[in-house]
């Protein structure tokens, strides 16, 4: 598992499509190859994920 912490936008285009403004953010990517993005007020429910593409 790795965590980083840093400023940053994210776009997402799959089944639904989402985008996240610049701000600073804790990027979680696990070792399955999944990625949750987290806001800072509210570490504790992902603002965006991707499961790993083997699923």
């Amino acid at each position: 598992m790795k965590l980083v912490i840093a400023r940053g936008s994210a776009d997402y285009v799959g089944r639904l499509a989402a985008h996240l403004p610049s701000a600073s953010r804790l990027r979680l990517v696990k070792a399955d190859g999944s990625v949750s993005i987290y806001a800072d007020d509210r570490a504790y429910k992902p603002l965006m994920w991707m499961s790993s593409s083997s699923a």
